[in-house]
């Protein structure tokens, strides 16, 4: 059996603005409404592949958004995957219910190896400088995410921010407009290699565009990431087992789906 682990945002599912910028080579359907509002696609080639996929495979989507986040891709809700991780590997989802034993395990991880968030909150106030900050969200009693104004953004204050931070427990990212806080130990990595303990398989395949995916990637067997993503460029250094694809957009998803799908055959005949 394979094990199929996957970012959902610009690996799998895409905005109109990606749709854009990389315009697909057949028919495309929305698979996430904000109300009225669309916020995502895919072709439909690659939700045909998909669907296959999850019928082959134990696939998991892997995903930093919050759980109401991941519960609004009306797609993933049809596909109902046995296993689901939300929240950046806060969440565990089996069968639709998040998995109690391993919450209670990454609180505790948590608790012991970062500083509260309200005395975060209180560095992060005395630090920051207020004409950076937009917006502020808080996702599932985990993390922070600010969105800031990139072009008051001094790469010598992120620094110091970033290891200020390291130090008390904390891993800072900023990713296009998107400033993160994130206790060092809540990782997509540390949640699949739960889920591995838990499941049998053959084989891991993995796939995602940034460089919050790297590890994970690094965990598999065989790792995708598509041209349009930025983990190539920021990667410490270049995974050997990983694909870097030359496709960008959907064409990227087609690729991966039916290599996952190649592998899939081979391991059931």
């Amino acid at each position: 059996m394979i094990l199929f682990t996957s970012d959902l945002d610009r690996t799998l599912i895409y905005s109109s603005r990606m749709m854009t910028l990389y315009p697909p080579a057949s028919a495309k359907t929305v698979v996430e409404r904000k109300g009225d509002e669309i916020i995502s696609w895919m072709t439909d080639d690659t939700i045909d592949l998909l669907k296959e996929v999850r019928e082959k495979t134990i696939f998991v989507p892997v995903t930093t958004r919050a759980l109401y986040q991941y519960k609004r891709i009306h797609l993933m809700q049809e596909l109902n995957p046995a296993v689901a991780i939300t929240s950046n590997g806060g969440t565990v989802l089996e069968n639709g219910k998040p998995d109690d034993v391993w919450a209670k395990q990454l609180r505790k991880t948590i608790e012991d190896t970062s500083i509260p968030d309200e005395e975060m909150l209180q560095v992060f106030k005395n630090m920051k400088h207020d004409d950076w900050i937009e917006r502020s969200f808080y996702f599932d009693d985990l993390f922070y995410l600010y969105h800031v104004n990139l072009e008051r953004v001094r790469a010598d204050e992120l620094q110091q921010l970033k290891e200020e931070f390291h130090n008390l427990g904390w891993h800072v990212l900023l990713q296009n407009k998107k400033l993160y806080f994130i206790p060092n130990v809540l990782t997509k990595e540390a949640a699949i290699s739960y889920i591995k303990n838990k499941y049998s398989y053959d084989y891991h395949f993995a796939a995602g565009d940034s460089i919050m995916d790297y590890n994970m990637l690094a965990i598999s067997d065989r790792g995708y990431t598509p041209l349009h993503g930025d983990l190539k460029d920021e990667q410490p250094q270049k995974l050997k087992q990983t694909v870097y694809s030359k496709e960008n957009g959907s064409a990227f998803t087609k690729e991966l789906l039916q290599d996952v799908l190649v592998r899939a055959n081979h391991v059931t005949l």
